[in-house]
């Protein structure tokens, strides 16, 4: 189920890709060095099985083992321990192609999860982030309230500025709800103009906090107040045994009846 904590896995993964390309890279170093003495020991051992009286000038020591089998011995071993080096540098490289596509997954999903213009959750994964979030409540006996909301004459404000100036209104929208609510809840863009907010251990008294806060912070902005935007809100608690299906139809019509409240003057939410 897709949860803002997978962005922070994520992150988790990028930083231990580069801590994990850091070591290879500082490996790749020691090898070098280890290939260069390697180097340097064979060149001696062949020295000493080739010339013999210039490497050792003096015919007694104090071994069992003859120096020029000692030097190849030194050799073998040598090689043995680049061979297990590389051997370990290769298995650390198909550790890191590993991370690296799981990067490139977790990437690829956390971009399918976000609305390019407001960026805030988008309607796909509204479904399954809510079936979460009830479970929890439930699990835990603990309120769950959903807010429905919309921008009031969104379509004239389109029509008479423009989709771009469309499009900056509603990312001004979605921040200002996002400032709003705490790091638990979720600001899922409905469609259109339209936004779900899921207020997680939030009953309806503090579903109606976080309206006025909302309320307010709209008026303050400036770009908002200059082409006349507000927002209409509907706010549902959740009922123990309902699906996220019937959460979201209840939230939806009690939005709509208070918007057309609203729109009548009568003075519902």
């Amino acid at each position: 189920m897709p949860r803002k904590a997978d962005v922070t896995e994520r992150l988790r993964l990028e930083a231990r890709f580069k801590a994990e390309l850091a070591r290879l890279e500082s490996r790749n170093s020691q090898t070098r060095w280890i290939s260069f003495l390697a180097l340097a020991v064979l060149l001696m051992g062949v020295g000493a099985l080739l010339w013999r009286e210039s490497f050792w000038r003096q015919e007694t020591v104090d071994i069992r083992i003859p120096p020029p089998v000692l030097f190849v011995l030194l050799v073998l071993l040598i090689l043995l321990v680049l061979y297990l080096l590389r051997r370990e540098l290769e298995i650390r490289k198909l550790s890191l192609l590993s991370i690296e596509e799981r990067l490139v997954t977790e990437s690829e999903r956390s971009a399918g999860m976000i609305d390019a213009v407001t960026h805030v959750f988008n309607r796909r994964f509204l479904r399954d982030l809510l079936q979460g979030e009830i479970a929890r409540a439930e699990r835990n006996q603990r309120p769950l309230t959903l807010v429905m909301c919309d921008l009031d004459h969104f379509k004239q404000v389109n029509d008479r500025y423009g989709h771009l100036v469309g499009d900056e209104i509603l990312a001004q929208t979605a921040s200002i709800l996002k400032s709003c609510v705490r790091g638990s809840d979720y600001v899922v863009r409905y469609g259109g103009d339209e936004f779900l907010l899921i207020l997680s251990e939030t009953d309806e008294p503090g579903g109606r906090t976080v309206l006025t806060r909302i309320r307010e912070k709209m008026a303050e902005s400036e770009r908002i107040q200059e082409v006349g935007m507000s927002l209409s809100f509907g706010l549902w608690l959740h009922k123990a045994g309902q699906s996220a299906d019937q959460d979201v139809a209840a939230v939806d019509a009690r939005f709509y009846a208070d918007k057309q409240g609203v729109q009548t003057g009568s003075g519902a939410e």
